[in-house]
């Protein structure tokens, strides 16, 4: 998700005033062995309409591949700004970083690259390799090295160039500033407890951590706890709307569970297949769900979902073969699924509107896809290369 930064200015009689915050540390407790919250109720999430934008010729968007750079292997992880101007993708062993001027980053070898993410901006770009992740400014100067100790399973980058690292060893999240300090960190003051996967509001004004202790926890943008929640299994995802008020977590019951800022349960929701990921729209309106690779399944089936803000199925498409990639535009307007080399773009009632199908050259199928708000271009890495489109 992309997260604007704000500047809130107060006009008075002759003079202007800018207020500008800053980030301190903060000492993090553990959190208490009940959770302080209200008392859980089912109650209907309110109906969000997304936000008109200019619509898109998705058939000239899929014609082909604007850009693309050989790997030879497969690309693990991909990144875009808000604009497109700024794409990154990863392999074990190389980074790709296109830039309006040129690319960076060619040079280096990695000891083993897992994910990239570029800041919504544009400015800053982050990279975990091993127990590492390394901040780079976007002319490919390095900015800092942060040691998270142990293996890291995600990484997000803010506007103010602040990384946040979450992984399996102490501090098991944490947020680093541009100069390599400790902004701030938490640990779930479990043992056994891992991050396995998070995601933030605009700004990082709030974030979703998933733990390998079957919990959910909603923390402030100083890292504070506020509440946690046992959830039905091991969490697989979570997804935080941009203002931050709606939040999804899928765990590995295949059940996604609908919670509101305050920690009350707006539903839960079983599905009849495996299912490993979800994507939603920046409002939360709507939540678009990956089904695991059915031939290492009983079922022998691809469902892709599409869920409201209710819990309610708008549709279900039966997917003839495996799902590679998913996604969703902020506006909900267009839906992005790969079904073996062919990278489909339907509307939001499930209309087919373009179709791509994967050269030779460029890969056997879709491995990772990030694309800007409005879909108009996307990032996509396959088994041996790296693909924009738009």
């Amino acid at each position: 998700m992309k997260k604007p930064v704000i500047l809130i200015c107060v006009l008075l009689v002759s003079a202007v005033i800018i207020f500008s915050g800053c980030v301190s540390e903060y000492e993090v407790t553990e959190p208490p062995k009940a959770t302080p919250t209200p008392q859980e109720t089912i109650t209907p999430t309110p109906t969000i309409t997304p936000t008109p934008t200019q619509t898109l010729d998705t058939i000239q968007l899929l014609s082909g591949p604007t850009w693309t750079k050989n790997s030879k292997v497969r690309i693990k992880d991909v990144s875009i700004s808000d604009d497109g101007n700024y794409v990154g993708g990863v392999s074990t062993r190389k980074a790709i970083i296109k830039t309006p001027t040129g690319d960076l980053l060619t040079n280096i070898v990695w000891s083993k690259a897992q994910f990239i993410c570029v800041s919504s901006s544009g400015e800053y770009i982050g990279i975990a390799d091993d127990d590492f992740v390394t901040l780079y400014d976007n002319n490919g100067g390095k900015l800092n090295s942060y040691n998270a100790g142990g293996t890291i399973n995600q990484i997000g980058v803010l506007d103010n160039g602040n990384l946040i690292q979450g992984g399996e060893k102490s501090p098991q999240l944490s947020a680093v500033g541009i100069k390599g300090n400790e902004v701030w960190k938490w640990e779930p003051g479990i043992s056994n407890a891992k991050v396995l996967a998070f995601d933030y509001s605009t700004s990082g004004q709030n974030l979703l951590v998933g733990t390998r202790d079957d919990r959910v926890y909603y923390l402030n943008s100083e890292g504070k706890y506020i509440w946690f929640k046992d959830v039905s299994g091991e969490v697989e995802d979570v997804k935080i709307s941009d203002d931050g008020e709606i939040l999804y977590v899928l765990t590995d019951d295949n059940k996604i569970h609908s919670f509101d800022k305050y920690a009350i349960k707006n539903w839960e929701k079983e599905i009849d297949i495996n299912t490993v990921e979800i994507e939603i729209s920046s409002n939360g309106s709507y939540i678009l769900t990956k089904p695991y690779n059915a031939n290492d399944t009983f079922s022998f089936q691809n469902k892709v979902y599409l869920f409201d803000q209710n819990g309610n199925v708008k549709w279900m498409k039966h997917m003839g073969s495996n799902v590679g990639v998913i996604g969703i535009s902020d506006d909900s307007k267009y839906v992005v699924i790969s079904e073996d080399r062919d990278l489909k773009m339907y509307n939001l009632d499930g209309d087919d509107m373009a179709t791509y199908h994967l050269e030779d050259q460029y890969g056997m199928f879709f491995v990772c896809l990030d694309m800007t708000p409005d879909a108009s271009k996307m990032a996509l890495g396959t088994t041996n290369s790296l693909l924009v489109f738009g």
